[in-house]
């Protein structure tokens, strides 16, 4: 398959979404002449943004490639008709559609190709591909390898589930052919599945981690761990996997590493590379040999989920042959990434955090051991929907670390509540429904000294359009409420 085999091909895209995935294959697609349909059941309402960008980018698309050349999309919304799945030559499943998915079925039942972005961009980019997965720190692992890769050669491209279509850079990449710089791609476990099918994985593939997600997805832990481990279960003896010796699940999942393995962790594992702590010092073991590349206190994001996050991009960007130099500087001028333990005001001396990605309790644990530990000092924004996930271990933290906890009304919400009586949490506990409600209690209840931390420990369904948006709405009415405080106190001036 090349670019050129699109042309005047149907091609329906099944899953336009508000992520950027569906909207960036859809782009590239009709670029490449295809006729695309995109369907989703969600309204014309719910997806004006992405519409409108593919709208005001057909008449471009036209003039630059020729009249001939551009079809307009065509959109069926808020249902999926069988025949956009029957008579496509392609169809490409977005990564918010089941694997499972009856259409999915039905589609290659009637002769057609089922794909993803994921895989159009693995068969089409000439580039060496390294991509990160985990249930967490993948956007932050990915952030600090694209920068220490940057060192090497500032064209690196990044994409994936860091909300970045990796196909608005396909076709300048393959222009370069044998020139293209290297990609790093954030993959999460849905992504993963779609290069399953095509028997592919990275030539460097990190894991973070692999702990409880999406198991309102998967069927069980197992079944998740299997996804993550599609990232290194087809490369071959040339190709590097960097994997988390603290945890279980990724230690198994080296056992049956075809590629060469190097581990990460806090303590030294294993006798080949590595990379771990010593005395408070982030050390690289390559060929036999052992150095220094940082200090520990060079990290300047909290928490010691951040500390393995760091250890598991020196060990990609190490391997990858990135001077110790370079990974140093990355790591002491790295300030983090939006919506992770983001503080975005302080006001009053009352810290506010934005950490809505986590969306699992895990997360959550990690945020407030990172910012609380046992001084009661936070004021907890959780609460959501749930992914079949359990709460017990996360409820023990809220007893150590919070104050007050306002919980979002959700699915998972009256689980957390019943996870606190059997810890024993005694902090004050309010339910809220919308976003300003949360942040007015929260603010009320805050003094001099405290931390007002969004961790919801769940996913965001019903009240925001995603975990973005919500932390988004966060942002937006800590920053109301702090103007809003302003205006009392200089009325109160006059």
């Amino acid at each position: 398959m090349s670019p050129a085999w699109f042309q005047d091909k149907k091609v329906t895209v099944m899953g336009l979404g508000l992520h950027g995935g569906g909207l960036g294959v859809a782009k590239w697609l009709r670029r490449r002449g295809a006729i695309v349909t995109v369907t989703d059941l969600k309204d014309r309402f719910a997806l004006t943004k992405p519409i409108e960008e593919l709208e005001r980018g057909f008449l471009q698309d036209r003039q630059t490639l020729g009249k001939g050349k551009v079809h307009r999309v065509r959109y069926v919304l808020g249902r999926h008709d069988p025949a956009d799945f029957v008579s496509a030559d392609l169809v490409i499943q977005n990564p918010g559609v089941p694997r499972e998915h009856p259409y999915l079925a039905l589609a290659a039942m009637s002769g057609a190709a089922v794909d993803t972005d994921i895989g159009l961009f693995f068969k089409l980019c000439p580039s060496a591909i390294a991509g990160v997965t985990g249930t967490k720190g993948k956007t932050t692992s990915t952030s600090l390898l694209v920068e220490m890769c940057r060192k090497r050669d500032p064209r690196t491209v990044v994409a994936g589930n860091i909300r970045v279509s990796p196909l608005d850079e396909l076709d300048a990449l393959v222009k370069l052919e044998r020139r293209a710089p290297p990609v790093v791609l954030e993959l999460s476990s849905w992504q993963l599945e779609g290069l399953e099918r095509h028997g592919v994985s990275p030539r460097l593939a990190v894991i973070t981690n692999v702990m409880e997600d999406h198991l309102n997805r998967y069927c069980g832990m197992d079944d998740y761990a299997r996804a993550k481990e599609l990232i290194v279960a087809f490369q071959s003896a040339g190709d590097i996997a960097v994997l988390n010796a603290d945890d279980a699940r990724v230690r198994d999942i080296g056992t049956r590493a075809k590629a060469k393995v190097v581990w990460f962790g806090r303590q030294p594992y294993g006798d080949g590379d590595a990379c771990f702590l010593r005395d408070n010092k982030i050390v690289v073991r390559q060929r036999g040999s052992e150095r220094v590349v940082a200090a520990v206190a060079d990290i300047r994001v909290p928490g010691e989920h951040n500390v393995m996050n760091v250890l598991a991009a020196v060990a990609a960007g190490a391997s990858l042959g990135v001077p110790d130099a370079a990974l140093r500087s990355v790591i002491r001028a790295f300030k983090g990434v939006a919506g992770r333990l983001e503080t975005v005001a302080v006001k009053g001396g009352v810290r506010y955090v934005n950490d809505t990605a986590a969306t699992a309790p895990d997360a959550s644990v990690a945020a407030l051991r990172a910012l609380g530990g046992r001084s009661k000092n936070v004021i907890l924004i959780s609460g959501g929907n749930d992914k079949e996930l359990h709460f017990e271990d996360w409820a023990a933290e809220v007893k150590l670390a919070a104050k007050k906890v306002i919980l979002f009304d959700g699915t998972a919400t009256p689980k957390m509540e019943a996870a606190f009586r059997i810890a024993g949490v005694r902090a004050a506990v309010s339910r809220v429904s919308s976003m300003p409600e949360a942040v007015r209690l929260a603010a009320k209840a805050a003094k001099k000294g405290d931390i007002v931390l969004l961790s919801p420990g769940c996913a965001s369904f019903g009240l925001f359009v995603n975990e973005f948006d919500r932390g988004d709405q966060f942002v937006a009415e800590v920053k109301k409420n702090s103007a809003a405080k302003k205006t009392k106190t200089a009325k109160m001036a006059r």
